[in-house]
Parts: C-alpha cells; sequence; structure tokens
C-alpha cells in the first residue's frame, strides 16, 4: 500500500512538473525609497485634490533624508512641500501656486503626517537619513493629510 502511495505521488510530481509556469521578475529597486503622497481625509468640494498625489521610487543618494526623498519625488509631479526647508511640511501645491493643500483645512486638527513603513515617525523627516541608518533601501515613506490629527488615518 506504501509503495501505491509513494509511486502516485511520483506520478503526480511528474505531470505536474510538465505544466508550464511564468515567472514573473519582480522590480528591481535597489538604492531606491518609495514615496506616497495622498489625501483621503479632505474631501470637500474646495480641496485642491484627492485620492493619491504620487506614489513613485526615489534614488537614494548618501545625504538623503525622509524630506529630501519627498520634496525630490513631489517636484516631479510638479508639486512642491511648504515649509520643507524647517522639517515641516504645512502645505502641498502646484509650484508657483500660492494656494494648496494645508494645514487646517479640514479643521483645527488637520495637517500633513508622515509614516516610515507604515510607523508613524517620532521624530521630524530630516532625522532619518541614510548617513544614521535610518532610511535604507526599500523603506516606504508615506505623507498622508489628516483632519483629525492622525486619527483619520491610523495614528
Amino acid at each position: 500500500m506504501k509503495k501505491r502511495i509513494v509511486s502516485l505521488l511520483l506520478a503526480l510530481v511528474m505531470v505536474l512538473s510538465l505544466v508550464p509556469t511564468t515567472v514573473w521578475a519582480a522590480e528591481n529597486h535597489d538604492g531606491q525609497v518609495r514615496v506616497i503622497v495622498e489625501n483621503t481625509t479632505y474631501t470637500a468640494a474646495d480641496a485642491p485634490w484627492t485620492g493619491t498625489l504620487v506614489d513613485k521610487w526615489v534614488d537614494l543618494k548618501s545625504d538623503s533624508t525622509m524630506m529630501s526623498c519627498v520634496v525630490d519625488i513631489l517636484a516631479t509631479v510638479g508639486y512642491e512641500a511648504v515649509g520643507a526647508e524647517k522639517n515641516y511640511i504645512s502645505s502641498i501645491r502646484k509650484i508657483g501656486e500660492k494656494e494648496g493643500l494645508g494645514e487646517h483645512d479640514g479643521g483645527s486638527g488637520s495637517g500633513w503626517m508622515g509614516t516610515l513603513n507604515d510607523w508613524f515617525t517620532s521624530e521630524g523627516f530630516a532625522n532619518y537619513t541614510v548617513a544614521n541608518g535610518k532610511l535604507k533601501s526599500g523603506d516606504e515613506i508615506a505623507v498622508q493629510h489628516t483632519c483629525n490629527l492622525g486619527a483619520d488615518i491610523g495614528g
């Protein structure tokens, strides 16, 4: 009986080995981080934009920070992070425009918050750097608009 079961299993393996399979090549993102900027909370009619503004991979440099990655990727789609030079995003707007989506647009508890690999950062974005090892290849940076001090985006 055992020989019969083993024989059947071997026959099954042989048959299955003849079935063609497709190998999907994984995208190579060595030396890059993924940056996502989105607004899923302030959906009023006067919102400058809703949904995902950008979801792209950006190349890391030796002096990259979370903030520089966000600034770099926003520039590729014609947007800027107001206040980034002070390590605080007060608004995200189209380059050359005065208004964008900013703090207090969705109420007194609204503004921009960020995560690194799905964890809300406990320091400013400029403190997460390649140089200090807090920012690494393959990391995911998400910048999200909140209307309720982060409670509406999982904070």
